[in-house]
């Protein structure tokens, strides 16, 4: 203790240290209870890949008029039929004059109650004047001649490549297969080379009519309905349940052969279109046509295999 006489006052005060303040207590702590920890925030969401452009006709003629420029020669003209054909020449339009009054008189045909549903998209066709040019194409595209001495449809790049030296009856073909594209994309490929066959021998009686006629094709089914070993594959059942790798196998040119002739005997009753688009619209539920082959022939296909027999007998 510290004393301090304080002699003025005459008071003697004894003074004690100041008392400390208080201990503040430690800060409270509260315990985390255990668990699961939260669920990391969810990753973006990835964005769509963007739509493709819409497809435009008109820009796509107009590149196919200079694709056929460059892969036929500066002397190609081209001509537009039906809003989506795009008919093209290597030789000019003295080549074209020909093929082109075929190409309209046949669509006009061919839409005329027969196909409904057009193509949609641009189809180029390219008219070669012979055997030279037209596989020299196809070595320049593909190192190798051409598969058929006459025509094909190459559906990837819809375009037609045709040989006009052996006849125009290879157009009025290959046309078929894109309007089988558009308006039976699911047709087998018995009906649509079947179609298509039946006008590689043609006429066009009036405007808005194509009918096709007996052609290279018939001796061929007539051997094998000859043949014991081929006969019951050159029939109607055998038709109708032909797969497309058994129609393009071993026996191709007879299917195509049976198929076409089947075509004829049906059109030549006014029954052909009635079938095929019943058969179209009702695939669904009718796979291989027989359903419809009933429904418009009135009878089944094996019914009516000797009528048919018999008819392409007296051809």
């Amino acid at each position: 203790m510290r004393c301090s006489f304080l002699v003025a006052l005459g008071l003697i005060a004894c003074a004690t240290p100041a008392e400390a303040p208080p201990e503040r207590p430690p800060p409270r702590t509260i315990a985390k209870m255990a668990g699961p920890k939260p669920a990391p925030p969810p990753a973006p969401a990835a964005k769509p890949p963007p739509a493709p452009p819409a497809y435009e006709l008109a820009g796509d003629l107009e590149a196919r008029r200079a694709i056929a420029r460059d892969e036929l020669g500066p002397k190609t003209e081209s001509e537009l039929v039906e809003g989506v054909f795009l008919v093209a020449a290597p030789t000019g339009k003295r080549a074209l004059a020909g093929a082109i009054d075929v190409t309209r008189r046949a669509l006009a045909a061919y839409f005329n109650g027969r196909f409904t549903r057009r193509p949609e998209r641009a189809i180029s066709v390219y008219l070669f004047p012979d055997a030279a040019r037209y596989d020299g194409f196809c070595v320049k595209r593909w190192k190798e001649k051409c598969d058929s001495p006459y025509g094909f449809y190459l559906a990837t790049e819809r375009k037609i490549i045709m040989n006009v030296g052996p006849g125009i009856g290879t157009l009025t073909h290959e046309l078929v297969h894109p309007l089988v594209e558009a308006d039976f994309p699911d047709a087998p490929d018995w009906i649509n080379e079947g179609i298509a066959s039946l006008f590689e021998q043609f006429h066009l009686p009036k405007p808005g009519e194509i009918r096709g006629s007996k052609n290279w094709r018939h001796p061929r089914l007539m051997a094998a309905l000859g043949s014991p070993a081929e006969r019951e594959h050159a029939s109607l059942p055998a038709l109708f349940a032909m797969s497309d790798d058994v129609f393009r196998g071993k026996r191709e040119d007879l299917n195509y052969a049976t198929a076409r002739y089947l075509c004829q005997w049906l059109d030549q009753r006014g029954l052909l279109w009635p079938f095929y688009q019943r058969w179209r619209d009702g695939y669904a539920s009718d796979p291989t046509g027989e359903k419809a082959f009933v429904e418009v022939v009135g009878e089944t296909p094996a019914d009516a295999n000797v009528k048919w027999v018999r008819w392409v007998r007296a051809l």
